[in-house]
Parts: structure tokens; C-alpha cells; sequence
């Protein structure tokens, strides 16, 4: 069975020994390869190898989580589902049970077979939301049988065929039940879900605020001010207690409810988090108090003036506000994703007949003719039919001026048309947008999870039991040799000051905004692996053609060796190449047609990586290729030539007529006008630059000099890339490979990491771990420096939030930290860790 990626929300998280829960019980599943859980997105990314959504949600609840599929993540855009029909004798009878199938509400497609009594039903997704979720799955077959029963026949689903439609459809029910609505409320990580969430903890701060400072106020009131105030407390102490016992009430169970709520849930699983050590610590404390109030005595070891009601309530109102905090700026961090999820409209304009009609972008099919209007969006990528508008490309390429379109050309869903209403056709809709495929990578790479995040995983699958056992020995030390009031106040701090909120979000908030900036630069990072690698790359090799050089080749010299004239050789080239889609192939073909010479059918065309295109034109035999097919004489004889030529940098190839040299064809490949400081920049950043490439020695060499690259392998062939790749890896460490082509697609996979432009080959770019949107070179460099700040800013958040705890904890062990000074530190540790990655957006 195919391993498959699943996406699901996870709420209820709040440290990192909630996410230590959650892979562990997802890792507890039949079927997953491997889970990885991220705190600030609030998603699961499970690698799936039959298991199916709903035993991983099943899984994630049993854990005391709650969890879902995401918004619009459920269903593709059509699915198919196989009957067995039985009754069919001839190719009528196929024709009634098509026109049957072809009645039902969203069946686009159905092919019936009569030999095997088989019809297979395509059917469109966006039909099914009329249907129960719990009961999509018999309702839809319920119809297709009335369907073909109406026209006289009787049809029975396909078991294995039922099988995989009750698994995509019951992914459907699952993100659409219960949990599905609370979706809608709170939405997933990247959703808007994120502001809710933060305004929920924002209203009971606000609420649990000001009964705080009352019962703080009547418990520190008297002590401050001391005289009539004091005296009043004493005589009226157990109606006060009363009073801040009741108000403390309101906040623990009410504003701090979910803590309670969540420790309860883990706890049934024998498991503990952030919510135990908030729950029991002020728990404990409303309980010592409460205790006091109603049993305690002046004469008794518990005195009635013993209560600590301001404690937990302060404490509660301090974590809701660092909530709150944290929220807000983890909203932050998801803004890259949320814009460009915005990017694209949420409607179209589709054109039928003479009719325009306004429609819900998921109804927009391949082929569907669209109108766009000025200055709005493109819906879906594209090909323009009718107009030349102006559109701004920036989203996709960084340039900021709009590029001018014409009929046949593309255009991209969500950029913007500047100018004036044109007509387009839909070639790529919904998921296999570039615009989607986008949004993907921007989604993968911000839910994965780095190899230094595995210390914290270590550490937070231990550390909440560890602190538990902590607080407890330290209650027990200062019960035996302080008093139990020292013993409860030190172990509520102890309880507080541990909270692993930051070591939880200290690296999945850098690589949510490092991936989320890299993807406003064009740059698409794989995952959060490449990020890290990014940073100790010692060495970068360099394809030169398309991605050094413009791979816009042009035929910039013919030199004659033979009895032909300029336009025969042109004539036969052209007649030749015109077999091959090489960019040589078609600057030659391109240079005829500017001499307006007519071209002749080339037979017997083959061509050899790496050597050259041979054909027959007329009655000779033609061969194109490198000037080392020459034997030593002939290369004696253009010796002088080709060393001019190479020395300008061009690639001179030779064309061999009936066996013997006709002609030289000098060919030009443009540098990149940036090519030369991004270079520079490498180099200063104690990067080793090297150009990879077939070319010849010569030419690549007369290249690397004027970019400033010092190292050039020239002369490799498209099987030896890899090869040369390994030998830079063996002697200088990690090597990052630059290229576009198919050629550079073995080298790309060979590298610690690859980087893909994305005008190149589809192989190329799925070879690699980081693609280049458009075609600026700056984002290489980008690309390096922007892991290597993402990686310092891990470090940083690690270091502080594992200082935070291991200074911390001892301290309010040894009774120098106060409970309420201990929640603040903990609220406000989070925040800062939040804060200090959100500086990667000034890359």
C-alpha cells in the first residue's frame, strides 16, 4: 500500500508534553510510519501507510486531545466508484444505464463496460455537501442504484471499490462532524480559528483581571496599611475568607476552566502537562485556603489566616493573560500562510455562451471559460484567450512591475490583472494550482519538525512527571522542616514556574514565520530538515546553463570547414534539431527561420546525452555534436577557431557532414545579470562556489572568470553530476546543487541539499529540497542566510527557555520565588520566545 501524508488539527495542546502525548499515541497506531506534531500550527503531519483518519483522530482523543481534519483538507475535487450492473445484454442497453447514471445530482462522468458489467461513476465532490456526513456514503450509493434502477437495471457497488470510497468519504465525515464544527469556531492552527481561540482567553483575563485584584486587595490590603483596616479584617476574617473564596471560585472555574478541564483529560491517561502543573498548583492552593477558612484556628498549625486565595488567583489571571499574549503573537507567525491563502478570490466569472455568471471558485472546472475583470485576481492558472493585460506577477516572481500578457499566454491564480478585462482558459484548478502547490509546501515546511527539536521531545516527555515529583519532594522537605504554609506556597511555585510553554514553541514558531518570510522572498522550503541543513552547507556547485546563464541560447557564429554555403548549413542543422527540444536545438532552428530558410523532413533522428543529435537531410548524412567527437587531425586543423571562440566564452559544437567536419556552430548562452554578486556573496558567507557543467573546458572556464568562480568541473556528463556531487561531499562536507534541467535531477538528489529553479524541468524541482520561485539568483543566497538565521534564533529560544526552567525550578524549590512572581515569569517566557522569532520577519 502507498504511504500517504494526513493532516490533522490538534486542540487542547498548550506545551511541549502535549505534543510528546500526541506523537506518542499516534505512533501507537497500526499503519503510521512516523508523526510529527507541531505546537504553534496546533497540526499533526502523520505519514500514513493504512491507517485511516479516523483510527488517527480516534488515537489523538483517547490521548485527551481533540482533533479534526482541516478546513477544505478532505476530499478531491471528483471521486470515482465502481458498480457491478446486472441485466445489460447489448451497447443499448450501455446507453440507458450512462443516460440513468448521467440524471443523478453530480455524476460527471460514468463509463459502462459490457464485457465485465462494470460502470465506472465519476463524481463531482462539491455535490455531496447536500448529503448527511454521517450517511454520505449510503445516501451516494443509494442514488446510484435508483439511478440505473430507473432505467430497468440493478446495480450492486464494487466491494473493493465501496471499500476506498468509505475510507475518502469517511475522512469527509470525520472533518465534518461534530469536531468539524467546533472547526468552524475555532478553526485549525493556520485558520481563523487562531482568533478566536485569542479572543476567548482575552475575555476571561478580562474577567478573571479584576477579581484578582479585589481578592489581592483584601488579602494584602489590611497588611499594607495596617490600623483601622487591619482591625476590621480581624474582626470580620471568616466573612472576607468567605468573600475571597468565592471570587477565587469564579476564576479558577470559570475564567481558568480549561486548565482544570485539560488536566482532568490527560489525566485519565495517566498523563500530566502544562494544565496539571497550573491545575494542581493552584488547586492546591484554593484547597489549603479553603481548608483554613472553614477548619483553620489560631490555635491550630492551620491558622484561618492562612489562606492564599490571591495566590491562585492571581496566578490564573497571569497565565489566561500570557495566553492571551502567546495567541496574538502566534497569530502573527501565521500571517504569511493566511495571506496567501487570501491571494486567490473566492469567486469567478465564468463565461457560457454569451452569458457571464458568478460562481464559487470550487465549481470552476478545467476548460471552463472565465472572465477577468481590471483589477481583480485571477482565479485559477491559465491560459489568456482574448485581451493583452497588464498583470502583476509579484506573488509569484518578487518583480514588482506587471508583465504584459497576450493570447496563448499563462497566467497564474492570484496574481492580480492591473489593467483591462480579459477572457481566459482554465488549464489547473484547485489543488494542482501553482498558487496551491504553493500554500502546500508553505504548510509542510511549517508543521514539520527540525532534528533539533529532538532534545526538546526527549526532555518534554519527561519533564512534567519530573517536576510533579519535584513539587511534591519539595512540599514534603519544607512540611518536615519549614511550616505547611512554606510547604504549599513553595510547591505552588515550584508547580507554576515549570510550565514547558516555551521550551514547547521555542522551535516550531521560528520555522513557522523562517518558512512563511522564505516563501514571501519565492523561496520554498521542502520542510524544516532543509532549513537546518541549509546552514552547514560548505560547498555550492553551480549548473551553469539555465540557471548561471539565461538558458536562452542563440547561435552567435557559423564558421565553414566544408564545400556548403552559410544557408546549407543552416538548412540541414535546422532540419535536424527541429527533432529536439534542447535549448541548442532551438536556437539553431530559431536562427533559420530569422533567414527565412525552409526546412526539410530529417529522418533517422537519434540523439546522445551528452554527444549530439545525428539525421539524414536529403541525401547526407548529418551529425551535430561536441568537438571531441574529432579525431586529433581534424581538431588540429580548427584548433585556432574553437580556442578563439571558447576564450568568449561560447560553445562550439561541430557539424559533420556524410563523416567530414562542414562547419562550426558557435554558440551563446547570456549570464545573469546578478549572477556575478550572488557569487560574491557566497563567497563572503566562506561558501566554496563551483560551476558544474557539460560545457567545454575552455568555455567554462572563460565563463567562471568573469563571475568570479574559482572551481569549475566542465566536461561532465548528466550521469556523472552525481559523482562529482559525492567527491565534493567526501572531501569538504555538506554540498548544496543548483539546477533546472532533468539532467540535474540525479546531482540534486545526491546533494545534502538541492535547490531547484522553479522554471525548470518537474523532475528537477521534485528532486529538490528547496525551489526558487522565478528566476532570481538573490534567493540563493537568501536562502542560506535566512536558515542560518532561523537556526540562531532556535538556539536562542532553546537557550533561554531551558535556562528559564533550570534556574527557576531550584529557586522556587529554596522559597526565594513567590507564586505569583512564578506565574508572571511563566506567562511572560512564552511570550518572549514568540516575540524573539517573530524578528525573522525583518529578513
Amino acid at each position: 500500500m502507498t504511504s500517504k501524508l494526513v493532516t490533522l488539527s490538534v486542540k487542547g495542546m498548550t506545551c511541549a508534553s502535549c505534543v510528546a502525548h500526541v506523537e506518542k499515541a499516534l505512533n501507537s497506531v497500526d499503519g503510521v510510519e512516523k508523526a510529527d506534531v507541531n505546537l504553534a500550527t496546533e497540526e499533526a503531519q502523520i505519514q500514513s501507510n493504512g491507517a485511516s483518519s479516523k483510527a488517527l483522530i480516534k488515537a489523538i482523543e483517547a490521548a485527551g486531545y481533540e482533533a479534526y481534519l482541516p478546513q477544505g483538507s478532505a476530499l478531491p475535487e471528483t471521486i470515482e466508484v465502481r458498480l457491478n450492473v446486472n441485466g445489460m445484454s447489448c451497447a443499448s442497453c450501455v446507453g440507458s444505464v450512462e443516460q440513468g447514471l448521467l440524471a443523478v445530482n453530480g455524476v460527471k462522468k460514468a463509463d459502462v463496460n459490457l464485457a465485465t458489467e462494470e460502470v465506472t461513476v465519476t463524481i463531482e465532490t462539491s455535490s455531496l455537501d447536500r448529503f448527511d456526513s454521517e450517511s454520505v456514503v449510503e445516501d451516494l450509493m443509494q442514488e446510484l442504484a435508483d439511478g440505473v434502477a430507473s432505467v430497468g437495471y440493478e446495480a450492486t457497488p464494487d466491494s473493493e471499490s465501496l471499500g476506498l470510497l468509505r475510507e475518502t468519504l469517511g475522512d469527509y465525515s470525520s472533518g465534518a462532524s461534530s469536531n468539524g464544527a467546533e472547526q468552524g469556531s475555532e478553526g485549525s492552527g493556520q485558520g481563523s480559528g487562531a482568533g478566536s481561540t485569542s479572543t476567548s482567553f482575552r475575555m476571561k483575563f478580562l474577567t478573571a483581571l479584576p477579581l484578582a485584584l479585589i481578592v489581592m486587595v483584601i488579602e494584602m490590603g489590611p497588611m499594607i496599611i495596617g490600623g483601622a483596616w487591619m482591625e476590621f479584617t480581624h474582626q470580620n476574617l471568616f466573612v472576607l475568607n468567605l468573600i475571597k473564596l468565592v471570587l477565587t471560585a469564579v476564576v479558577l472555574f470559570w475564567s481558568g476552566s480549561s486548565f482544570f478541564t485539560r488536566a482532568w483529560k490527560v489525566a485519565r491517561y495517566g498523563r500530566a502537562d502544562m494544565n496539571t502543573l497550573v491545575a494542581v498548583g493552584t488547586g492546591s492552593a484554593f484547597l489549603f485556603s479553603a481548608w483554613a477558612t472553614f477548619m483553620g484556628s489560631t490555635e491550630g498549625i492551620i491558622s484561618n489566616h492562612d489562606v492564599y486565595f490571591d495566590t491562585a488567583a492571581v496566578i490564573v489571571a497571569l497565565v489566561l493573560l500570557g495566553r492571551w499574549m502567546e495567541e496574538r503573537a502566534k497569530d502573527q507567525t501565521r500571517d504569511t500562510l493566511r495571506g496567501l491563502m487570501e491571494l486567490a478570490p473566492k469567486t469567478a466569472h465564468k463565461v457560457t455562451g454569451d452569458d457571464i455568471e458568478t460562481v464559487p471558485l470550487k465549481q470552476i472546472r478545467k476548460g471552463d471559460r472565465l472572465l477577468v475583470k481590471a483589477y481583480e485576481s485571477i482565479p485559477v492558472d491559465g491560459v489568456v484567450i482574448q485581451g493583452d493585460p497588464s498583470v502583476d506577477e509579484s506573488m509569484m516572481t518578487g518583480e514588482s512591475m506587471p508583465v504584459d500578457k497576450s493570447a496563448d499566454d499563462s497566467v497564474t491564480g492570484g496574481t492580480r490583472n492591473t489593467s483591462k478585462s480579459f477572457e481566459m482558459e482554465a488549464t489547473k484548478v484547485g489543488s494542482e494550482t501553482a498558487l496551491a502547490g504553493i500554500i502546500e509546501a508553505v504548510r509542510r515546511a511549517q508543521g514539520s519538525k527540525a532534528p533539533i527539536q529532538r532534545l526538546v521531545d526527549q526532555v518534554s516527555g519527561v519533564f512534567v512527571p519530573i517536576v510533579m515529583v519535584v513539587a511534591l519532594i519539595t512540599a514534603a522537605l519544607w512540611f518536615l522542616y519549614g511550616t505547611p504554609q512554606q510547604a504549599i506556597v513553595n510547591m505552588v511555585a515550584v508547580l507554576v514556574i515549570a510550565c514547558p510553554c516555551a521550551l514547547g514553541l521555542a522551535t516550531p514558531t521560528a520555522i513557522m514565520v523562517g518558512s512563511g518570510r522564505a516563501a514571501e522572498k519565492g523561496i520554498l522550503i521542502k520542510d524544516a530538515v532543509t532549513l537546518e541543513q541549509a546552514r552547514s552547507v560548505k560547498t555550492i556547485l553551480f549548473d551553469k546553463t539555465g540557471t548561471l546563464t539565461t538558458g536562452s541560447m542563440k547561435l552567435a557564429d557559423v564558421h565553414l570547414a566544408g564545400d556548403y554555403n552559410r544557408n546549407e548549413i543552416l538548412k540541414m542543422a535546422a532540419s535536424v534539431e527541429q527533432e529536439s527540444d534542447h535549448p541548442i536545438a532551438k536556437s539553431i532552428v530559431n536562427a533559420a527561420a530569422e533567414e527565412g530558410i525552409a526546412l526539410e523532413r530529417g529522418l533517422s533522428i537519434e540523439t546522445r546525452a551528452g554527444v549530439g543529435i545525428s539525421g539524414i537531410v536529403g541525401s547526407n548524412t548529418v551529425e551535430i555534436g561536441s568537438v571531441k567527437t574529432l579525431d586529433e587531425a581534424q581538431r588540429r586543423e580548427a584548433e585556432e577557431y574553437i580556442s578563439e571562440a571558447q576564450k568568449q566564452g561560447r560553445t562550439v559544437l561541430v557539424m559533420l557532414v556524410d563523416r567530414k567536419p562542414a562547419a562550426f556552430l558557435a554558440m551563446e548562452d547570456e549570464i545573469r545579470s546578478e549572477a556575478k554578486e550572488v557569487v560574491e556573496k557566497l563567497k563572503s558567507a566562506n561558501i566554496r562556489v563551483v560551476m558544474l557543467t557539460g560545457d567545454q573546458t575552455r568555455t567554462a572556464k572563460a565563463v567562471a572568470a568573469r563571475l568570479g568562480i574559482d572551481h569549475v568541473e566542465a566536461e561532465v556528463s548528466p550521469t556523472g553530476k552525481s559523482d562529482i556531487v559525492k567527491r565534493y561531499q567526501s572531501e569538504f562536507g555538506d554540498v548544496a546543487m543548483v539546477g533546472d534541467g532533468i539532467n540535474d535531477a540525479a546531482a540534486l538528489t545526491q546533494a545534502d541539499l538541492g535547490i531547484a529553479m522553479s522554471g525548470g524541468s518537474d523532475l528537477a524541482v521534485s528532486s529538490s529540497d528547496i525551489t526558487i520561485v522565478g528566476d532570481d539568483l538573490h534567493a540563493i543566497a537568501e536562502s542560506i542566510t535566512l536558515s542560518r538565521k532561523v537556526l540562531k534564533v532556535i538556539r536562542q529560544n532553546l537557550f533561554w527557555a531551558f535556562l528559564y526552567n533550570t534556574l527557576g525550578i531550584p529557586l522556587a524549590a529554596l522559597g526565594f520565588l513567590s507564586p505569583m512572581v512564578a506565574g508572571a515569569a511563566m506567562a511572560l517566557s512564552s511570550v518572549s520566545v514568540v516575540t524573539n522569532s517573530l524578528r525573522i520577519k525583518r529578513f
